[in-house]
């Protein structure tokens, strides 16, 4: 997707209310937020993701985004998304790069993500914080657009069954909260 494309679509679409997840949990869920950086890779749009360490305690070898807890030296979510992306990924982002946020995502772990999209010109030099990230790569948006390449990925947590949908990567199955968060920003898209 050419990002003249992206930028007039993107623009059109209004963000969905509609996350799944009762009221009781929104209320009680512990504040995040990540940043969604979308880098201009030689005319296309490419989503810039990470990849957790397999020996972390929590989400081991899961594909994210930069991100994290809000913390109280933050003055709000976007700040968090920033200074997450920053410390994992040594990459400062400016607000003049953040074109917007879409609905926060619920996760069944009690946690509320908040999602800023960033616009960055070109690939970033990236300083990756190791003990937070083992590997960061580019996955070309036109490749997430395309609803063949998901599958559905079934899995049990505390006792209850549940279906969500994933993407195969060459560094691993993108699926939970970070597919959920790019599937509503194809949703933008469509």
């Amino acid at each position: 997707m050419q990002l003249s494309e992206f930028l007039a679509r993107f623009h059109i679409q209004q963000p969905s209310n509609d996350v799944g997840f009762p009221i009781q949990m929104r209320n009680i869920a512990k504040q995040s937020a990540v940043l969604v950086p979308l880098v201009n890779v030689s005319g296309e749009i490419h989503l810039l993701l990470c990849k957790r360490p397999n020996y972390l305690k929590h989400h081991p070898g899961q594909i994210c985004f930069p991100g994290g807890k809000l913390e109280d030296t933050d003055a709000n979510l976007l700040a968090t998304a920033l200074r997450e992306t920053c410390e994992e990924i040594g990459v400062e982002i400016n607000n003049q790069h953040v074109i917007g946020d879409m609905d926060s995502y619920w996760t069944l772990t009690g946690f509320e993500i908040k999602p800023y999209i960033a616009l960055l010109p070109e690939k970033p030099n990236l300083v990756l914080a190791t003990n937070e990230v083992a590997s960061a790569f580019y996955l070309p948006l036109s490749q997430l657009i395309d609803q063949e390449n998901w599958q559905d990925i079934q899995f049990t947590r505390q006792f209850s069954a549940y279906t969500l949908t994933g993407f195969q990567t060459e560094y691993g199955l993108l699926w939970g909260a970070t597919a959920q968060i790019i599937r509503n920003l194809i949703k933008h898209l469509n």
